[in-house]
């Protein structure tokens, strides 16, 4: 191989210094070897196979299995060893093409800087100075230098053309009827963009975070205008979605060795404790209705004991005030016998309140940072408070605070475990993070591949991945 100029002026004026047609045939040709080596050793496996399938040595009920798997390993195998001799013949013809234009090249670069001495110095001189040899070595300089030029972008067209068509007929060799599984189709692609992924994921699990606190923030802000609320509301929908999205794709990664199953059980962690704030908030507006039904049971129930209660009483008071001969002031004292049953019995019909009690932040956040937990919490407990002999009401105000409990339970629970990912783990986001060491390590023990789930790991293996 000739020496390869770093300079290739006066060929190339722009990026004079960039080899034109680079590669080393060598490496290439040790390439193919290796390629040619590894179908051998391929076929000797099956040769080995072959003797599996046809039964020698096999003895017990595994036989007929252990040789219809041998029988279909064999074929694929058979395939890929195909493979790799065809793309050798490819390889080696691409070493050839290489080292033809290589030679090309230095060859012109040679003749070229020749030319270029020569008719250097001669430019510098004035025409008329120049005797009859003279202009005659600066013509045949000149021409030199033109069909050197014209040699160099031939050899350089050659080598991009070659380069082309060869690299697609490999391709088309490589397209072949041993195709690579749709799972390790996607393990590659996951493989070559885990880094951006995992980064991108993190950046969403921050956004999630932050706006889960701001949704309690503002629910804890009693003059929240209700735009900011419905904006509120929007965001944590999309990391409800993100949620899910993101347990997806940790799921794909760790299958594929790219993550780590502690990522998976945090996002499992957040969808159940997601799913079980929205069952307990649902519960909780359930028991509300409910606790107003029973209320107003209650209070009917209320105004008929009070009336028959009070049947007797008012029956002898309004015997005694048709007497026209009792005293003006024990008319009066009747009569104000009879408001006070009014009132008692309009009081005991008086349904549940209507409007939201005032709640404070404390109670929003104790109710898992929802204003609406909170005031229906509170609403359980008036009405509650206000039919304490009714077990009905009772119940249902039980029934709102024992999904309360569990509302809080899930948003602490979330959030605990969350923070302290946050907190304890490393970052690909923020470098210089603070991060627990034994915290990663726990979480990089989790991190494996699950061959089982690729149906194909012959192709895969053998093909690295490429169909």
């Amino acid at each position: 191989m000739p020496h390869r100029p770093r300079d290739w002026h006066p060929l190339r004026t722009e990026d004079r210094y960039a080899d034109p047609t680079p590669g080393s045939p060598a490496d290439i040709r040790t390439g193919r070897r290796t390629m040619t080596d590894t179908a051998i050793e391929i076929r000797t496996q099956i040769t080995r196979l072959r003797a599996l399938s046809d039964g020698t040595g096999l003895k017990g009920e595994y036989a007929d299995a252990l040789q219809d798997g041998a029988d279909r390993l064999r074929d694929k195998l058979g395939k890929v060893a195909d493979r790799y001799e065809a793309v050798a013949v490819k390889v080696s013809a691409w070493a050839e093409a290489v080292e033809d234009a290589q030679h090309q090249t230095v060859a012109a670069h040679r003749a070229a800087t020749a030319a270029h001495d020569l008719i250097t110095p001669l430019d510098a001189l004035p025409e008329a100075d120049l005797t009859p040899t003279q202009k005659s070595d600066l013509d045949h300089a000149r021409a030199s230098l033109i069909r050197a030029q014209a040699a160099f972008d031939g050899a350089v067209g050659d080598y991009e053309t070659d380069a082309r068509r060869l690299s697609g007929a490999i391709e088309d060799l490589l397209d072949d009827s041993l195709e690579d599984s749709c799972w390790s189709w996607t393990s590659n692609l996951l493989e070559r963009n885990a880094a951006w992924i995992n980064e991108a994921l993190e950046i969403i699990g921050w956004i999630a975070t932050v706006v889960a606190i701001a949704a309690v923030l503002i629910a804890c802000a009693p003059t929240a205008p209700a735009w900011l609320a419905l904006a509120a509301s929007w965001a944590i929908a999309g990391a409800e979605a993100a949620t899910y999205g993101t347990a997806l794709v940790h799921t794909a990664l760790a299958a594929t060795g790219n993550g780590t199953w502690a990522d998976v059980g945090l996002d499992i962690v957040a969808i159940l404790t997601l799913r079980m704030g929205k069952a307990a908030e649902q519960g909780v507006t359930a028991g509300v209705d409910a606790t107003r039904v029973a209320s107003r049971q209650a209070a009917k129930d209320a105004v008929s004991a009070a009336r028959a209660e009070q049947s007797g009483a008012r029956q002898e008071i309004a015997r005694e005030l048709r007497n026209r001969s009792i005293s003006k002031p024990r008319r009066q004292f009747l009569e104000g016998q009879l408001k006070r049953m009014n009132a008692r019995a309009r009081a005991a019909a008086k349904y549940p309140s209507q409007h939201e009690p005032e709640v404070s932040r404390a109670e929003i956040v104790r109710a898992g940072g929802s204003r609406e937990t909170a005031i229906a919490e509170k609403l359980g407990a008036h009405e509650a408070a206000k039919h304490v002999g009714n077990e009905a009401v009772q119940a249902e105000a039980r029934g709102i605070k024992s999904h309360a409990v569990k509302n809080s339970a899930a948003f602490v629970a979330g959030t605990a475990a969350d923070l302290t990912d946050k907190s304890l783990g490393s970052s690909g986001v923020f470098e210089g993070k603070p991060s627990l060491a034994a915290y990663d390590d726990g979480k990089h023990f989790m991190q494996f591949h699950t061959s089982w789930v690729d149906p194909d790991p012959v192709g895969a293996t053998a093909t690295g991945g490429r169909s």
